[in-house]
């Protein structure tokens, strides 16, 4: 049966569905579903709790010309202002399964991309299972695979703890951890065609075991450390990443960025690798200062974050 595109717009927000397929909304609202609160709305938008739905979603965006964008918790994310002509799908699926393997004191697990990483370092810690590296980090496993979130240049990455990666990319695969291609902040995802992204629906991790308690000591010391270094209000995490061994937040310091400000967006007092956006800001604003540190520190820092622009694609790839 053939995907075809509704022949009239509906007002915002109203659900969709097509012959029973996956339930898609029109218009939808983008900057509430990001750290940031930036961006206008999304031509197309749904909610994906099943393979079914994920498999779905692929096919109306292929045979409707669509770029398919797949969005987590929206903490690395800014919309453009106005309409995107795309098809947003979020990974709501958030399953956690305990598998028999057991090696090396390591227990594995299957976890959904849509899974709450903050919840599900909480929740393995108190049956001593030691996430705590990724103790703070926002957004979902997904986010986490597909940007390799971790604690530093020296730190401990989401890879280190990864087997294996199942995604749809038109077909259902199982990727091993060198297939990913981690590196430093970086994943293969990242660089996979930008207007059909593979979806990332859930991997298998393995995790060191260890005592709940002495566990649960060191989510909260790496609390801390994050309350007192880095900035909590509208932010989407670090903007940029460093090419050398200094880290970015060092080279925009030394320019003299700290507490430069573009209309709603200001670059943070605290981490001056943090954005910082009030209430009405634009994502004109954030293009606006990230441009600014650009040109100040050329050839030494990419953007680590993603501005979507209004065709579906990414200002800076």
């Amino acid at each position: 049966m053939a995907w075809k595109r509704p022949l009239h717009c509906c007002r915002s927000g109203k659900k969709l569905r097509h012959n029973g397929w996956v339930q898609l909304k029109e218009h939808e609202p983008l900057g509430p579903k990001t750290t940031m609160r930036i961006g206008g709305t999304a031509r197309y938008f749904a909610e994906l709790s099943t393979k079914k739905d994920a498999e779905e979603a692929w096919a109306f965006a292929q045979q409707n010309h669509l770029p398919l964008i797949v969005l987590g918790s929206g903490s690395n994310t800014i919309f453009a202002d106005g309409e995107i002509n795309a098809l947003i799908a979020r990974v709501s699926a958030q399953q956690v399964q305990r598998t028999n393997e057991q090696t090396n004191k390591r227990t594995t697990i299957a976890a959904d991309a849509g899974k709450n990483l903050p919840m599900l370092v909480n929740e393995l810690a108190k049956e001593g299972f030691d996430l705590s590296p990724l103790t703070g980090i926002p957004g979902t496993v997904g986010g986490a695979i597909f940007g390799n979130a971790g604690q530093g240049p020296s730190g401990i990455w989401m890879d280190h703890f990864v087997k294996s990666v199942t995604i749809y990319d038109g077909a259902w695969k199982s990727l091993n951890n060198e297939e990913c291609g981690f590196r430093y902040r970086e994943s293969a995802f990242k660089h996979w065609a930008t207007t059909q992204s593979p979806m990332i629906w859930s991997a298998v991790l393995q995790i060191p075991t260890g005592d709940p308690k002495a566990i649960q000591m060191q989510i909260e010391h790496l609390l801390q450390r994050r309350i007192e270094t880095q900035p909590h209000q509208r932010t989407a995490g670090s903007c940029f990443k460093a090419v050398g061994d200094t880290p970015a937040w060092k080279l925009i310091d030394a320019a003299g960025l700290r507490g430069v400000k573009k209309g709603g967006v200001t670059i943070s007092e605290k981490h001056a690798n943090f954005l910082i956006g009030e209430k009405g800001a634009t994502f004109h604003d954030a293009i606006d200062i990230v441009n600014t540190v650009k040109e100040k520190i050329p050839e030494k820092l990419e953007v680590e974050m993603r501005f979507v622009k209004p065709d579906g694609s990414l200002a800076y790839e």
